[in-house]
């Protein structure tokens, strides 16, 4: 059995490469314009393409108020918009702006280089074993 030291020290060193792929990210300025949160609100909002406000509360598990005060931000940077529902008039969509879909690009391929990084010196075979145990890992 792998020692849990091992398994530790590879994910120091996994953790300190996506760093560095980050941090060459950020010196673009584009990302430096989000905070983390922000960014998983951004991310969320990608994932659900275009869910209401009430949807992204519920699937943050936040108040309707945070979603309001952070989509407001990313409002104002330019990332997304606010779209009238076309059924119910009283329920907004948020939306990417060409901005936004312009910064998921950017920030997709920062992931692109990081999976890069890590399968290098793997086989195809090695990645997908890689690929299995980190989805076995990561379902809770």
């Amino acid at each position: 059995m792998v020692e849990k030291r091992t398994l530790t020290e590879i994910i120091e060193v996994t953790t300190a490469m996506m760093a560095e792929v980050e941090s060459q990210a950020f010196k673009d300025e584009t990302f430096s314009q989000l905070s983390m949160r922000q960014m998983l609100y951004f991310n969320k909002i990608i994932q659900m393409e275009s869910p209401t406000f009430s949807d992204l509360a519920r699937e943050l598990d936040v108040t309707k108020p945070s979603v309001s005060a952070i989509v407001n931000t990313l409002i104002e940077k330019g990332f997304v918009e606010k779209v009238q529902d076309q059924q119910d008039k009283r329920v907004y969509h948020i939306a990417l702006t060409a901005q936004g879909r312009d910064f998921d690009q950017l920030h997709d391929s920062v992931h692109q280089r990081m999976v890069s990084v890590l399968t290098a010196n793997l086989d195809e075979q090695e990645i997908t074993t890689l690929t299995e145990l980190l989805g076995k890992a990561m379902d809770r």
